[in-house]
């Protein structure tokens, strides 16, 4: 029977304990990370490729990055399940992974993302996590949020080989506003928080999301930042810091104390600083000077530290000033978004 399936996965806001959740970190400390999901998404259709019964070909489509590729699932690189180098390593590999010991069928698979490539949403890792719910149900593979997560972050880190930490796959999974702790030992517990309404209506309404449009180079960052990790004693004393305020951060959610975020907040930008010196492009940093001179209290990146978006951080009495302050900038634009509960969703057309 023909089928086309959809998924879709929510970006995240990373709101706390960033780069715990790095290696080599994690690995001898334990890392900690409190995000929460946006009604930002990233999208994926799969179907049946039958433009010609004896059709033996895959297409893959990104409609965000304009680029389609046609594949022949007969060439020897798909048959023997290798990496594929290519502009849509992603949605390539994430197939080729997934589907090396199946009966395969000739598909089409188109991706959409509402975010950009280093946003600093998660939005690559949320793709993946699309791709993986959409691509298991469309050949019947049964796994749960926590199983697709570790597919998505083992799609990324070792098969496609590209550095970042452990937190954005199981945002996207899970949904909503999440504890994240990732063992030494290997395990990672999920601890959904249910915030009370009124907290989580506070919180989003003393947020402003800014895209400063500066384009970001985390990979280098990332790769600095763990090499810190494992020897530079500043940077791991400072990641222990950051790991505090992050469970601080959770205790203040979770008791309704939304006025100390912004001392929390600034916190973790300024021992963010301390973990590596590329973090904080030209763009980022006038920002954050900007922001708080025009009604923010604070302001943090989301992400690596190396552009996309910054949280940022004001009241009620300042929001609307704020909001007028940063479209008189030449560059940037203010981000709508509301916090959604839900994680990656799929279903059937």
């Amino acid at each position: 029977m023909t089928k086309t399936i959809f998924s879709k996965a929510p970006l995240r806001l990373g709101l706390a304990g960033g780069g715990t959740d790095l290696s080599p970190y994690w690995n001898t400390y334990g890392g900690v990370v409190l995000s929460g999901t946006i009604d930002q998404y990233a999208y994926c259709k799969i179907e049946p490729y039958d433009c010609d019964c004896r059709d033996t070909h895959w297409v893959f489509k990104s409609i965000d990055l304009g680029i389609s590729e046609r594949y022949d699932m007969r060439s020897q690189k798909f048959t023997n399940g290798e990496y594929v180098d290519t502009k849509l390593k992603l949605i390539v590999n994430t197939y080729q992974y997934l589907t090396a010991n199946l009966e395969r069928k000739p598909v089409r698979i188109t991706t959409y993302v509402e975010a950009p490539a280093g946003s600093g949403l998660g939005s690559s890792s949320a793709l993946v996590v699309a791709l993986v719910s959409a691509i298991s149900e469309y050949y019947g593979i049964p796994n749960d949020e926590y199983e697709t997560a570790t597919i998505a972050l083992k799609i990324e880190r070792e098969i496609c080989d590209l550095p970042g930490g452990k937190q954005d796959q199981y945002s996207a999974a899970f949904g909503g506003f999440n504890f994240m702790e990732f063992l030494p030992d290997g395990r990672t517990i999920i601890n959904p928080l249910r915030l009370n309404y009124k907290t989580q209506n506070m919180l989003e309404m003393n947020t402003v999301l800014y895209y400063v449009g500066c384009p970001r180079n985390d990979s280098r960052i990332i790769e600095l930042t763990s090499q810190n990790l494992d020897k530079d004693e500043k940077t791991i004393e400072a990641t222990h810091k950051i790991k505090e305020t992050c469970i601080e951060f959770k205790r203040s959610l979770l008791t309704g104390d939304v006025g100390k975020i912004s001392d929390l907040m600034n916190q973790y930008w300024n021992l963010k600083l301390r973990t590596s010196s590329k973090v904080g492009s030209p763009e980022l940093l006038e920002t954050y000077e900007y922001a708080l001179q025009n009604g923010a209290t604070a302001a943090k990146i989301s992400g690596a530290g190396g552009g996309g978006h910054m949280i940022l951080f004001t009241t009620f009495e300042d929001r609307h000033d704020l909001i007028l302050s940063l479209k008189q900038k030449e560059y940037g634009r203010i981000v709508p978004f509301k916090f959604v509960k839900h994680g990656v969703d799929v279903w059937r057309a």
